[in-house]
Order: C-alpha cells, then structure tokens, then sequence
C-alpha cells in the first residue's frame, strides 16, 4: 500500500553506528573538518575519514559506508563522500555524494544520494511537509491546517491533502459540501493518514538528487527523485520512484504541495498548495495554485487557481486562465480563455462545472456560474449570460451581434466523428502512468455520457433548452446521432462480455448479468471514475458510519474493521472496479432496452436480434463519418491553398488514412464480425 511505502522512506537506519576513534577524529580535523562534538558524529562500519573534508559537523551526525568511489546521475559523476558541507542533527546513508551544501538540518538523507551546489536543505520538528492537518483540539473535524481549497475561492470547498488521496477522493470531498457528517469522516482519515506518513525529520530518499538549487525546506523528497535547479522547494512532498522518477528542474518554485509520481516541472513552473497525480507535467512559466490536477496532465504558461482538473487536461497557452472550476479531464483550455469568477461575474466565489471533454475555443469568456455536459466544445466569444448545457458532445456558439447562444447537439458525431475516434483512441494511447493508483475511465462513450445522450433526446424532443436565450439547431439529426452512438455504446460493450463469459443468446444474457434495476440511475464522473449514484451512496454510507463490517479486499480476518486510512477507502471500491465491464454490460442491456421504449425484463429476442442485425450498418456508418470530416480537411481550399502539390500536403500534414482512422476501421469491422457471429 502506498502509506507504508513512504513510510519505508523515513525507516532509520539499522542499528551498528559507533562513535569515531581518536585516530579518525584527528584525521577529520587535519582535513579541516570541525565539530562542536566529535563524540556526537556516529559512524557505520564501512566509514572511510579520507572521503569528509571541509565540512562542519553540529548536534547528531550520523554518516554511513562509503563502498564505491564515486556516484553517478546521468552525465554527472561525483566522487562519494562529503565535502565543503555543513551539518546539523543530520543522518547520512551509505556511498552519499554531498557536495558544496552550505547548509543541512534535521535530515535523514538515504543511500547513494547525489546532492552539489545547494543552498540550503532544511527542517524543523513541527514540518507538515505539505499534508493537511486537523487542529488536535477539534473535536469536528473541522479546522484545517495546510488546506487546498478548488473551485471556490473563498474557500468553500477546501479538503485537506494527502499523498494516500486520488483525484476520485479530491472530487468527493469537493462536490459533497452538505454532508457534515462525510466532510468530517473525511477530515479524519486524512488527518489518521497523515499523521503516520509524518516523519520526526525530513527525508531525502534512496537515489534522490538535488543540484544547483538554492532552497529545499521542510520537504519530503521520494526515491530517484530529481532536483536540478530549482529555486524554492517548501513545505512539500515529492512522491517518486526508480519506476517512475519526477523531475523538478530550471527556475522551479513549488510550495505547500504534494507532488505525484513521474511528475515534470520545469522551466520556472510556479505551484502553491497544489495536488498533483501521476505523470502531470508543469513547465513554462505555468503558476498553479490552490488546485488539484489529475493523472496525465500536460500544463504550460498559463495561471490555474482554485480548480479541481480530471486527468489528460492540456493547457498550454500563455495568455489563457482557468479559475474557480471543475473540469472533468479530457479537456483543453484554448488561448485567450478567461474562465474566472472574478473577472466576469458580479461576486468572487462564483463556480463552472464542466464535464470531461471540455474544450472552449480561442479567446472564450464564460460567466460563472455556468454548467456543461461531457464533450462540450465551445466557439470564441464573450459570453454574457450563465448557461446550463446539459447537451453533450455539443458545439455552443455566440452572436455577438444580440448576445444569442446557438447550440449544436451531438456536434461531434454529426460533423466531427473523427475528433470523437481521435479523443476514445489518444488518451489511452498517452496514458503513460507505471502506478496507476487512479482508474480512468478514457472511453468517450460510458455510462456518464450515454446517461447524458438520454437526457439530451428527451430534453430535444419535449423542446427544453435547459436555458432561457439558448437556440438548439438541428435537433432531429442530433436524435438520430445520439442513438446511433447509443447503440454503438451497446454494441461495444455487450458483445465483447457475450464473447468473454461464452454466452450466445439473450436469455443467457439475462440470466448471467443478473437483475437489473428497472429505475433510471443518475451516473457520476468522480474525478474519472465513472459510477452511479446508488453504489456511490452506499459506499459513501459505509465512510459515514466508520467502520466495514465483514472481510473486505484487504484480506482483513477481523468482523470489522475501523476505516482510518485512504486505503481502506479505496479497499470499498474495489469490488466494483473488479466487476466494471460486467457494469457496464448490465448497464448497455439496460440502455438497449431503453432505446425500444421496454424495460429490461421486456426486452425480446427479435429486439435483440434487430440490434444484432444493425451493428454492422451503424459501424459502417461510423467508420464513414470518421473518413468523411478527416477527409474534408484535405479538400477543402482553406486547407490546401498553401501546399504546391497534394505529396507536399501529405508530407507535412501525414495522409487522410492515418492511424485514427485506420484503428477505427478495424474496430468497426472486428464488432460487426462478432455481432454477426451471434446472429449465425
């Protein structure tokens, strides 16, 4: 688990240190090495005198073996030993290359650490090292220490961070802000959790470097972990491995932070009380603050406060902002984006709520609050009023002339099938997370979105805008794109576990899923985990009440037992994580049943054999909508006026055939082949 693999970070050192002889005290001291005490610098078998010179030793010392002459990190070569360093109440592991640090206190740096050219590393016995807190004294739950506080500014939503958190536990403590008794049940997991991961000392890991940095203060820095010149690290935890190493380089200033595995900061990057997950990048100038960022973002120039951001966000462009929102992830902030409360609505602690697939285009300014479904692309423009967009997959536009919002309902599949492919194929092929502590459904069509396509066909159909001045266009082929997209959403989903569980008709369908509630179920995307609302609540009522009764996947043997950590959190998620695609097969039956207007006990066999019948016809139909909108960007005058010969436009550009399409292609023919292997 991941609590007691930091705390494998802070272990001491095994017993066996001893106390210097008279001749290596004096050795030390020909070497211009000074103590208060030499009786206070404890030594491991191993020690060789010849390799400390021109340090300064103060309060405890304890310095390991040096067995190897020298240690390397990439092109860097450093001789083993200590050299021009000064040191106080500081324990040193074996083969350490600590050179040119002016000044260390309350350490305890591992073995075969690389640290030259430092300012400063330092401590103190009351560090936080960036975890969130509770006061002892509250007795609630509620008086936080250490807070990040996403999507509101004031501080409305602000949790307590912690490296054993997800972005699904960020989420949950985000949204569920009228639940008293959750927010302090939440509180003191973190806080138990937390208090266990706090060393007495801060930690500089196994295979850790600093370089040519002037600052790392009340820190824990992970094994493998690289610093190469950065200016502040503060109050901070750096989670990283040999597996997956992060790197904080140029310029860098990251304060009150947790900062996940196989990170990337570069190039004077800004964070302040920031929670990142795995494999986020931050480079270019970026500033982020009081947020927490998925798995798999990719950020760059631009300002982020106060937001909570699924996994796979790309931001990049200097002039964009992004403040007090959620954004479900998939997503992309365009140039000239002023997303902030501040900035385009009357008060400061005005929200946006946006699903995954969130892509404003150039120069958008949205008025808080504003709310949008999964997938929803919005056209430049200053938009004046707040929208409620329960549309996905939608296009929204502005008339800038009366201030009238026009929107396209399933935009995507209507006139952008191959974004739709590109987006279902690329954020799983960019996943390059080696721990992958955070599930991520990357699927452009699962229960949250197809939940949405429904509400959306009833809203056309009973003519609801969802909000007053909002113009829907071509509604009836929005219907039409929404249920092929249903289906294929079945298709996908339903044949593969047919195949899997070796079922070959709808009766062994039935009776393999399982019952299946009758009742529409509302369906989350928590921090990409998608879930629904029952199971959710259950779960949520089993955290409320404190304790699990029963074995649970922790392979516990007691009757209960207490839930004090994130861990045992995530151990009641496990079993629906284990059974998701049998969810979601339950959940496309379901959606089929819907889509003929019966219930799931009234699903028939010739309904099921109509559906059968079509999956090669809506497969088709997508394979060409895919090759239609990807072949027009190499027909159309815009496109091509710039190239002097269609090889030339294919050299840069790549062919009309390219891997989207192709994968999408075969796709399409591998689920028609199995739908037709059904119905023979």
């Amino acid at each position: 688990m991941l609590e007691e693999t930091i705390r494998q970070w802070h272990s001491e050192k095994a017993a066996g240190y001893r106390t210097l002889t008279n001749d290596e005290a004096a050795q030390l001291t020909a070497q211009l090495n000074t103590a208060d005490d030499w009786g206070a610098i404890r030594v491991a078998e191993g020690f060789d005198p010849g390799l400390v010179h021109s340090c300064t030793f103060y309060g405890t010392v304890e310095i390991g073996a040096f067995t190897a002459k020298y240690t390397r990190y990439g092109n860097i070569t450093l001789r083993t030993g200590l050299y021009g360093s000064h040191f106080l109440n500081t324990s040193i592991g074996d083969d350490a290359a600590i050179h040119n640090l002016l000044y260390c206190c309350e350490q305890r740096i591992g073995n075969s650490v690389i640290i030259s050219n430092v300012g400063e590393i330092s401590s103190g016995t009351s560090a936080l090292f960036g975890l969130g807190a509770v006061l002892d004294s509250d007795k609630n739950h509620k008086n936080y220490l250490n807070t990040i506080a996403p999507v509101n500014e004031n501080g409305g939503r602000a949790i307590l961070p912690s490296p054993a958190m997800t972005l699904t536990d960020a989420f949950l403590w985000t949204r569920f802000r009228g639940d008293d008794e959750l927010m302090a049940r939440f509180a003191e997991v973190t806080n138990r959790s937390n208090r266990a991961l706090r060393p007495p000392k801060a930690v500089i890991a196994d295979s850790a470097v600093i370089i040519n940095t002037k600052a790392v203060r009340r820190t824990l820095v992970g094994p493998a972990a690289v610093i190469d010149g950065a200016e502040l690290i503060s109050n901070s935890t750096i989670m990283s491995d040999p597996d997956e190493m992060t790197v904080i380089g140029a310029a860098v200033q990251v304060r009150d932070s947790i900062i996940g595995y196989g990170n990337k900061i570069d190039s004077a990057a800004q964070l302040a009380s920031v929670m990142t997950g795995t494999a986020a990048s931050f480079t270019q100038s970026a500033r982020v603050s009081n947020a927490v960022v998925g798995d798999n973002a990719h950020i760059a120039c631009c300002e982020i406060a106060n937001c909570l951001i699924g996994p796979s966000h790309a931001q990049h462009h200097n002039n964009s902002f992004l403040i007090a929102a959620y954004v479900g992830g998939q997503s992309n902030i365009a140039a000239g984006a002023t997303i902030g409360s501040n900035h385009n609505s009357r008060v400061n602690d005005g929200e946006i709520w946006a699903g995954r697939g969130f892509w404003p285009g150039l120069c958008v300014s949205l008025k808080h609050n504003s709310r949008f479904a999964s997938f929803t692309m919005i056209a430049k423009g200053s938009y004046q009023k707040e929208m409620d967009i329960r549309f996905p997959f939608s296009l929204v536009t502005h008339d800038e002339k009366n201030g009238s919002v026009t929107l396209y309902p399933a935009f995507w599949f209507t006139h952008n099938m191959y974004a739709a492919m590109r987006c279902s194929q690329k954020f799983v092929s960019r996943d390059t997370r080696i721990h992958r502590r955070q599930f991520i459904e990357h699927d452009i069509l699962a229960p949250d979105t197809v939940e949405e396509m429904f509400e959306a066909i009833s809203m056309i159909e009973k003519g609801d805008t969802s909000g007053p001045g909002i113009q829907i266009k071509r509604g009836d082929a929005a219907c039409k794109a929404y249920r092929l997209m249903i289906r294929h959403y079945c298709a996908k989903n339903i044949l593969p576990w047919m195949r899997e569980k070796h079922l070959k008709t709808l009766d062994d369908l039935l009776r393999h899923t399982g019952p299946i509630p009758e009742d529409n179920e509302k369906w989350l995307n928590c921090g990409s985990m998608v879930i629904s609302e029952p199971v959710l609540t259950e779960i949520l009522n089993t955290v409320r009440k404190g304790w699990i009764m029963g074995p649970i996947t922790t392979n516990t043997a007691e009757p209960a037992q207490k839930i004090n950590s994130w861990t045992v959190v995530h151990s009641l998620f496990e079993p629906y994580l284990s059974s998701y695609n049998a969810v979601k097969a339950a959940h496309a039956l379901k959606s089929l049943a819907r889509l003929h207007d019966v219930g799931v006990k009234q699903l028939s066999a010739d309904n099921f054999t109509a559906f059968l019948q079509g999956v090669a016809d809506d497969c088709g139909t997508i394979i060409g909508l895919t090759r239609s909108s990807r072949f027009t960007d190499f027909m159309m005058p815009a496109r091509t006026m710039v190239y002097e010969s269609k090889e030339e436009m294919e050299s840069v550009l790549g062919t009309p055939e390219d891997a989207v399409v192709t994968q999408t292609a075969k796709e399409m023919d591998g689920l028609a082949a199995l739908a037709a292997s059904f119905i023979n």
